[in-house]
């Protein structure tokens, strides 16, 4: 088995090669302008770096930014949409609700729409909420849209009619019609994308897809003119790989593909450690990702948003804040400080990186205080400048505050900290989940340097640091399998629904799974099929999701099927109707085609004196005590399974650093993870 895993973040891309028995990672520096220049540049070096060519691999997994930073920065294609008459405005209306920010700013701006209003066409043909027709499309209609989108100039085109997923008969013709007048232009239809009930959620969805999709396909289309011989595979939001193929039908999954692989390669070294219940967390240079792990299975929802517009596809829950090791710090028009949401990124980079950069930043921060390692950051591929790092604290932030670089490194290191925590909350006690159980798994490369410290925040007893944790994003893409998505909105009721016709709807489903994943590689062997559908009490705005069994559903499955329901409304409410009527609303199927993948090998514990891998002492600057404290200095690499290692400690790696501090202790796993819990 030869496979590698490419991730792309915002400082560094990172690259975890699996040759056989083999394990190889490395980092680059991120390319902004082109985010594909890094990756192809380090498939390139693969034959000089390890003796192995990128001809050579037989799966290449790839996390990408493109979509995420498309939606950001709004540089997606020129698009149309097309709505039904009298339903132009969808998206400027959605739910009529102002955000947070905006409950009491009388001088609130809405931010600009993804699709402008003159590029919203009315069709004049209307299908009722049973699916039948009521209004009739004519094929003048469809010509006439022709020939206003292509006098328009449209790069792409989102169709997405009232009921379409009850009936999708109308948004076919008019992309059958379309193609034939628009070729080249690709036409995403609603009842493709996303065949479910809510007008706007459908609506928002198709329009995001068609608004990344051309972007989308020519980053992949210059990737894979580069790259022969892999399998080229991408990993989408839900922690599932899929191929250009299908990316190209469903283009909106790509969005959060880099976090998505860090939590599923979490919830692998979990297992293997024994650890169900995770809070995952991600701190790379740019932002700060944290997720839930449950029972060993990464959180789900399909209730997210990108900026304003909900994306109603499956998605890993994670929740991601402006905080990074690249994140500026700065002093709002009270003197108060801030730290992120901007990123000095990748060019020019904090400013103790030497390139340019001017302002401080919780690098600069880290470096100032001595946990990090000037000589030895990002494996030696950059020499930190120390000095220029607290001359911009101290021109920026303390000399303003009356304090010294060193207190105000100390500062600015509390504020980041104090703003991860909170985004660690919105994901487990704001979802009645209690943290206290779980262990924290703290991987991207400045993660494990505040790991202690945001558990100590949580009341979290155990910290778990991974072998790579710098690269653990990339080993989520070598982990991964190959998934899809796929539902349908039936609203009918679960007491008199007709159980044959309901077995019959889960099969159309994954009959379609088995396609998408015989399309992407997947052998028919290695399928397997997972059912859920969407269940409310009668009367209800939202709906749960609960397990459905495999086979022919009967009685005994549907009532199964309705007390997980009750249960988990009672989980998340609070509360159980058990005599109230249940309404299903969407059956759910997800198609997984399991990969081969490199196994996590246990090594045999040997003794606990981790003498051989120590180094020196660094001196860190503490705020509390005013002085410096030494730490003990330790190579991970020369750490053995079973070594101990007690705090004050700093364990430095190329790809990240692991502070310790004093009452904690860490202990090797068989695994060579880092466990760290109080002394």
């Amino acid at each position: 088995m030869r496979r590698i895993g490419i991730d792309i973040g915002g400082t560094f891309t990172d690259f975890y090669l699996v040759d056989r028995e083999r394990i190889e990672t490395f980092k680059l520096p991120s390319t902004p302008d082109d985010p594909a220049r890094a990756a192809l540049e380090g498939l390139r070096s693969l034959q000089g770096r390890f003796g192995v060519s990128f001809q050579q691999l037989e799966v290449v997994g790839h996390g990408s930014t493109v979509a995420t930073n498309a939606m950001i920065q709004r540089r997606g294609a020129k698009m149309a949409l097309l709505a039904t008459k009298g339903f132009r405005d969808i998206l400027e209306l959605g739910r009529l609700t102002r955000p947070p920010e905006a409950l009491y700013n009388i001088q609130y701006e809405k931010p600009p729409e993804l699709v402008p209003r003159h590029m919203i066409f009315e069709v004049d043909e209307r299908v009722d909420s049973r699916g039948q027709v009521v209004r009739p499309l004519h094929e003048a209609e469809v010509i006439r849209l022709a020939d206003r989108l292509k006098a328009a100039g449209v790069q792409s085109v989102a169709v997405a009619l009232l009921f379409s997923f009850q009936n999708p008969t109308h948004e076919q013709k008019i992309r059958d019609g379309l193609a034939q007048r628009l070729p080249g232009v690709p036409i995403y239809l609603s009842s493709e994308i996303l065949p479910e009930i809510r007008e706007f959620d459908r609506t928002s969805t198709t329009a995001i897809s068609a608004y990344l999709g051309p972007l989308v396909v020519g980053y992949m289309e210059r990737m894979l003119g580069e790259i022969t011989g892999p399998k080229f595979y991408l990993m989408q939001s839900n922690g599932g790989l899929t191929t250009l193929e299908m990316l190209r039908k469903r283009p909106a999954p790509l969005l959060g593909s880099g976090p998505a692989a860090g939590v599923v390669a979490a919830a692998a070294i979990g297992t293997a450690a024994g650890e169900a219940n995770i809070v995952s967390v991600d701190m790379g240079g740019t932002s700060f990702d944290v997720s839930l792990i449950r029972d060993g299975r990464p959180v789900v929802t399909t209730d997210k948003k990108v900026g304003k517009y909900p994306l109603k596809v499956p998605v890993i829950d994670i929740q991601s804040i402006g905080a990074g090791g690249g994140s500026i710090a700065w002093l709002d028009g009270a003197k108060a400080l801030r730290v992120g949401p901007h990123s000095a990124g990748a060019d020019p980079g904090p400013a103790c990186y030497g390139r340019g950069g001017q302002e401080p930043t919780v690098t600069d921060a880290n470096l100032a205080i001595g946990l990090l390692n000037p000589d030895n950051f990002a494996g030696g591929s950059i020499r930190l400048d120390r000095a220029g790092g607290e001359q911009a604290i101290q021109r920026h932030v303390a000399g303003s505050l009356g304090m010294s670089a060193l207190d105000a490194a100390a500062g600015i290191r509390r504020i980041v900290n104090a703003a991860m925590a909170g985004a660690m909350r919105v994901v487990t006690v704001q979802q009645g989940y209690d943290p206290r159980g779980c262990v924290l798994m703290a991987f991207g490369g400045a993660g494990p340097t505040h790991a202690v410290e945001l558990a100590e925040e949580l009341d979290i007893p155990r910290v778990l640091v991974p072998r790579y944790p710098g690269i653990t994003c990339a080993l989520g893409l070598a982990l991964a399998d190959v998934s899809h998505d796929y539902v349908q909105t039936l609203l009918a009721d679960a007491a008199t629904i007709e159980l044959e016709a309901l077995t019959r709807r889960y099969q159309e489903l994954e009959a379609q799974g088995h396609r998408g994943l015989e399309g992407d590689g997947a052998p028919k062997d290695r399928h397997t099929m997972r059912r859920s559908a969407d269940l409310r009490y009668l009367g209800q705005g939202y709906h749960l999701e609960a397990p459905v069994p495999g086979g022919a559903i009967d009685r005994r499955a549907l009532d199964g099927m309705c007390e997980a329901f009750h249960a988990a409304h009672e989980a998340t409410y609070g509360f159980r109707n058990p005599g109230e009527p249940i309404e299903l609303v969407n059956i759910r199927v997800t198609a997984t085609g399991r990969m081969d993948k490199p196994a996590f090998q246990a090594t045999k514990e040997g003794g606990n004196d981790a003498g051989i891998a120590r180094t020196g002492s660094r001196d860190v600057y503490s705020r509390e005590t005013g002085k410096a404290e030494p730490y003990v200095l330790y190579d991970r690499a020369k750490l053995q399974a079973g070594n101990e290692v007690v705090g004050p400690a700093i364990v430095e790696q190329p790809d990240s650093t692991t502070v310790i501090p004093s009452r904690y202790r860490a202990r090797v796993d068989g695994y060579l993870n880092l466990l760290i819990a109080r002394a």
